[in-house]
């Protein structure tokens, strides 16, 4: 059945105020009946609480989350108004969409203003034709687009090329990224087109809103000096696959159930939604609400106002390096991912350029980049594909982030619960989510998301139950009902029986057990069936984790990344400063080994006040132990602490990045001389095997080392020659491919005729697969995250190692990392 006919049209109206419009409006729909009178007060109930005017004189008007049954039928109406009327913060509107929605059914019509909104002249057309069929054909997308315009301007090129996208959920977010890196990487002027609507191939949100399908035919088209150039490259990478999202899909669907009937009957009152991350938790409910942000909509000086936003920009930019370094620590780069995205957003131009041009007229750049952000987020929200759709929450998000570096905040009501609770909220923010405490949020459901969305793969990864997607109605829960959340049936289950609890205590118990049962065997040592042992430890970066990975069974530290203790501040630590750390660690670790990698930074990890050289290709350049070298004063700091702090406990000291003999040579001659200064006793001395040349040259520098240990993230990427962060080559940069695994065993026998021991970190050194070929290998050592220590040291206690021997050969036999993924 159709929402919107010619009759659900008025054309040609005059109105004085945004209630009579609304009126209007609900008057079609009232007739039609649709709708009960009575949520004509719901619409203006919204108005009080939101502002519903989308840009290019287009308001939604629609009704409250609590007053949905008062909707008999999805509709929509549209209320032209030719003369415009007030919307309120100074908006105009001219064509008001008032939407009663029972179902999603209206989302396309929300997609199909994706182009009104970014189209002043279409916006015009709209709002004074005579002819209500244009308008219907051009909401219900039955209109035929004359030409391929964007509507903001942007016309194709006649260079270009035709490609098909791939992929279930076509050009969204990680592929479209994957785009505009690409893209901004030449100085031409490219464009991507699909449906008669055109983008700027630079900006991740005009991508986003073209609602390219999987399957869906676009043109790419370029204009400028290295245009051809741009088009090779871009129609390789689309040929190859852009990024996708088919990893986090896939991460969901394994820690989600496929659904189904729950094992039990649940008698209290039950709210079905999706589940997220499995898991049981009983709990009061807590009602989650952001703050509310206040600001003036109007400013007198616009350069003033240009200059405050950029700033605000500069600030949250370096807000969201933070927090990427906090949950890479955390979590690991995949969850830590979404936070880059995030930081495209607040780039992306033209999003910029349209809170400037309303800067620009005197608003507020407060208000500027809330129109511009917002107006976005609610185009992306009304995409049919749920994977872009829920790209909104992110962009709202980073929108959020930028603003209240320009606002006032009137109350601060985002403070996270001080009592164990089930915490519903609308949505979660990744920002949000990283911030729970499972000790507290000992249950997650949001109205809104889904199991795909970055958010809940981050709630997984705290290991705290969620179910999403529950609908308006739970944000109408009483703060402190009594309740029971079954994440693993996307269940939640307000006032539960004493039954309905008694199972739920009953599955908490029994998965309490599990993981009991784990962290106490997490103590015993990796042993092989055939008597082989392996020592699984942590990588770490500061004291917290020292104390975590102790708590966890890590038999040491595989691996201090130092240059966190390097990183957010204005210039390198003290002497003193590094000695209380490194010292502060040693004890956690309570006579446990810690391996020190001395400072490595150059390549993607710059640090702005160490004055590192602006270099075309910085991943060849003063990378790790040749920035040390060049920076001695900053390399014998560092190593006077380290050998200071050697009293607390026992010490190793790793070089990182040695690609040649004579920089070894170097490195340990300024560690001997400092040691000899402090007066310290020898610790051990070892390197990382991260470059194809240091392999070459494995028995030469095995002769001058206690120990290697294979970086096998920077040993992937330099021996395949993939950037592992290049849009498109980084899934392709497999550690298990045959050509790093080669130059792991090339690596490790000229460590045995040396008679030194060899460990591993990097990703697949707690991949299940890389864990068992590894071995098989013969490294000695696997340095892992901390949650992973437990699993790995329980694997390796399943395996005997000569069944990890003859899978490492079977897989030094295979031609590519896909092969030996599928080895059994």
């Amino acid at each position: 059945m159709a929402i919107l006919t010619n009759d659900m049209v008025a054309l040609g109206t005059s109105v004085a105020t945004k209630a009579e419009a609304i009126a209007k409006a609900v008057e079609l729909l009232a007739a039609a009946g649709k709708i009960d009178p009575r949520y004509g007060d719901s619409m203006l109930g919204r108005e009080k609480v939101a502002n519903t005017f989308l840009g290019n004189g287009i308001a939604i008007p629609h009704g409250l989350p609590k007053d949905r049954e008062m909707i008999r039928d999805t509709a929509i109406a549209v209320v032209q108004i030719p003369g415009g009327v007030d919307w309120g913060q100074g908006n105009t509107a001219r064509l008001v969409v008032g939407i009663a929605a029972k179902s999603d059914e209206h989302l396309e019509i929300l997609s199909n203003l994706t182009d009104v909104l970014g189209d002043a002249e279409e916006a015009e057309r709209l709002a004074t034709t005579p002819d209500a069929a244009v308008i219907v054909a051009k909401l219900t997308g039955t209109e035929q687009p004359a030409t391929a315009s964007s509507g903001s301007g942007l016309d194709e090129f006649a260079n270009g090329f035709d490609a098909v996208i791939e992929g279930a959920h076509g050009l969204h977010a990680r592929p479209a990224t994957a785009l505009v890196e690409l893209s901004k990487g030449f100085a031409s002027e490219i464009r991507v087109s699909h449906g008669g609507t055109v983008a700027n191939a630079k900006s991740l949100i005009s991508l986003l809103k073209l609602g390219a399908a999987g399957g869906a035919t676009i043109r790419v088209s370029a204009d400028g000096a290295d245009a051809d150039a741009a088009l090779a490259a871009l129609k390789a990478a689309i040929a190859e696959g852009l990024e996708d999202e088919g990893e986090a899909a896939a991460e969901a669907g394994a820690a989600a159930p496929a659904g189904g009937a729950p094992a039990y009957d649940y008698a209290g009152q039950t709210v079905t939604g999706i589940s997220s991350s499995p898991g049981m938790a009983i709990a009061p409910i807590f009602q989650f609400a952001r703050e509310h942000i206040v600001f003036q909509p109007d400013a007198a000086d616009p350069a003033l106002e240009l200059e405050r936003l950029d700033q605000a920009l500069h600030a949250a930019f370096r807000q969201l390096d933070e927090l990427y370094d906090e949950v890479w620590k955390k979590s690991g780069p995949a969850k830590a991912g979404i936070f880059r995205a995030h930081q495209e957003f607040l780039e992306d131009p033209e999003m910029i350029e349209a809170a400037h041009t309303l800067i620009r007229k005197g608003r507020s750049a407060a208000y500027g980049w809330e129109q511009a952000y917002s107006e976005r987020a609610d185009i992306l929200a009304g995409m049919k594909d749920p994977v872009l759709a829920g790209r909104a929450v992110d962009l709202r998000d980073a929108g959020r982030r930028v603003l209240r570096q320009l606002a006032g905040v009137e109350k601060d009501a985002s403070a996270l619960p001080t009592a164990p609770c089930i915490l519903v909220a609308d949505d979660l923010t990744p920002s949000d989510t990283a911030q729970l405490d499972p000790r507290l949020v000992q249950g997650l459901c949001t109205a809104g998301g889904g199991p795909t969305s970055h958010t809940s793969i981050i709630a997984r990864s705290l290991d705290i139950p969620a179910v999403v997607g529950a609908g308006a109605g739970v944000l109408e829960l009483v703060e402190g009902t009594p309740a029971l959340l079954d994440g693993s049936y996307g269940l939640l289950v307000t006032n539960p029986t004493e039954g309905d609890l008694e199972h739920a205590r009953a599955a908490i118990v029994d998965l309490k057990a599990r993981r009991e049962a784990e962290q106490r065997d997490c103590y015993k040592p990796a042993l092989t069936t055939d008597g082989s042992r392996i020592e699984v430890v942590a990588n770490i970066s500061d004291l917290a984790e020292a104390e975590a990975a102790v708590n966890a069974g890590g038999e040491g530290v595989g691996l201090l990344r130092t240059e966190f203790l390097f990183v957010h501040r204005d210039a390198a630590p003290s002497e003193e400063e590094q000695i209380e750390i490194y010292s502060g660690m040693l004890k956690a670790m309570n006579g446990l080994p810690i391996i020190i990698r001395t400072l490595d930074v150059g390549g993607d990890k710059a640090i702005p006040y160490l004055r590192m050289p602006v270099e075309e290709n910085p991943f060849l350049g003063e990378r790790g132990i040749r920035f040390c070298l060049s920076h001695e004063a900053i390399f014998r700091t560092q190593l006077r602490a380290i050998y200071r702090a050697s009293a607390n406990g026992p010490v190793r000291i790793m070089f990182p990045m040695i690609s040649m003999v004579h920089e070894l040579d170097a490195a340990l001659r300024i560690a001997e001389e400092v040691r000899a200064e402090v007066g310290a006793e020898k610790v051990e001395m070892g390197i990382m095997i991260e470059i194809p040349s240091a392999v070459m040259m494995a028995p030469e520098l095995a002769s001058k080392v206690d120990f290697f240990s294979i970086g096998t993230n920077d040993l992937t990427q330099y021996a395949l020659a993939m950037d592992r962060m290049h849009p498109v080559l980084a899934k392709q940069a497999d550690g298990m491919h045959p050509a790093v695994l080669r130059l792991i065993e090339r690596t490790v026998a000229a460590a045995d005729a040396a008679g030194i021991w060899v460990g591993a970190c990097g990703g697949i050194a707690a991949d299940p697969v890389g864990v068992s070929v590894l071995t098989g290998l013969g490294v000695k050592e696997l340095s892992v995250s901390i949650p992973s220590i437990a699993a790995v040291k329980a694997q390796l206690r399943e395996q005997s190692m000569a069944s990890n021997k003859a899978l490492a050969k079977r897989a030094l036999a295979c031609s590519d990392a896909a092969a030996v993924r599928a080895l059994r």
